[in-house]
């Protein structure tokens, strides 16, 4: 099968490339530097700015694929909403156009539901959800490293972002400074009272979901990673959870200290994990036109590992 993946070299779109060299699918990698990724005799870079190409350029990129997997993830920026919608909306129009066997966008956590007792209600619109996710990727060094090298080292973010983490470390040790605990303080406060926490890219990535919801005229598939997703090892198992936020079952009372109904309750998986599920429904499509998360069992603590997975050259 022959299947292009947006974004060959991010985070998300290295595994599923590895993932599907593997399984011995042909791989056409597009984005500007696509090359990064490195080389296979079955891996073909093929660069493109996607953010500026136009709907012409994107359906004869399409025409002789079968699958495209869209891991579309620009860098940070003011017009980082903008830029990701309406690149979105060329991609669709044009994955439609080119008549695609399957086209698997990869989303954000954000744009999945938080359950019942939550109407409408999705992880983008809860604060109380973004302080325990906030809280889990501290908790983990894979993830806090990661984030680390998304937004960039030494950015005022990054900085708050470690700081963070190394205040959640003490306090569990048993040795947290005042200053430590005033970080903790300030940082969910903030996240709780101050204004929205929730970065402009989850939302994006929940408003180009709506291009392609209720859309049953082609075969689309949308998966978002549930609220750790980081680096990690392949196990090669996973449980799928359609349209919701995938939590732990409550076991007494619900929810931390502070009564946050999701505090310690976010599940995960590893990247490459997840490109083990999307390779699986690219090969045995069982959840056209759905909107899902899978999830499988992470370590409980993952040391710093790199972020972004690569061919040897």
């Amino acid at each position: 099968m022959r299947v292009a993946v947006i974004g060959p070299a991010g985070f998300g779109g290295s595994v599923v490339c590895i993932e599907l060299l593997n399984r011995g699918h042909e791989v056409i990698g597009i984005s500007r530097k696509p090359e990064t990724f490195g080389s296979h005799e079955h891996y073909k870079p093929l660069q493109l700015d996607i953010s500026g190409a136009t709907i012409p350029q994107l359906i004869e990129t399409f025409k002789d694929v079968d699958v495209v997997v869209n891991a579309f993830n620009p860098p940070y920026s003011p017009t980082v909403y903008k830029l990701f919608v309406e690149t979105t909306r060329r991609l669709v129009i044009a994955a439609k156009a080119a008549q695609l066997t399957y086209f698997i966008s990869i989303g954000g956590t954000g744009s999945l539901f938080l359950g019942p007792e939550y109407p409408y209600q999705t992880a983008a619109d809860s604060r109380e959800f973004w302080l325990a996710y906030r809280q889990a990727t501290a908790d983990s060094e894979a993830a806090t490293y990661h984030m680390e090298e998304r937004i960039g080292f030494g950015s005022p973010v990054a900085k708050m972002m470690r700081e963070y983490r190394d205040a959640r470390s003490a306090v569990k040790a048993g040795r947290a400074s005042e200053d430590q605990k005033r970080v903790i303080k300030e940082v969910e406060k903030g996240v709780l009272e101050g204004p929205d926490p929730v970065p402009d890219l989850p939302l994006a990535a929940r408003a180009g979901f709506m291009f392609l919801e209720a859309d049953t005229s082609w075969r689309w598939s949308f998966v978002s990673p549930p609220g750790k997703y980081m680096p990690g090892p392949r196990t090669g198992k996973y449980q799928v959870v359609i349209d919701q936020v995938p939590f732990a079952p409550v076991e007494g009372k619900a929810g931390g200290e502070g009564g946050n109904a999701f505090e310690g309750r976010l599940l995960g998986i590893s990247a490459a994990d997840l490109a083990v599920a999307m390779v699986d429904e690219i090969e045995k499509p069982e959840k056209v036109h759905k909107h899902w998360s899978a999830v499988a069992e992470l370590p409980a603590e993952q040391e710093r590992v790199p972020s972004y997975a690569r061919l040897n050259k």
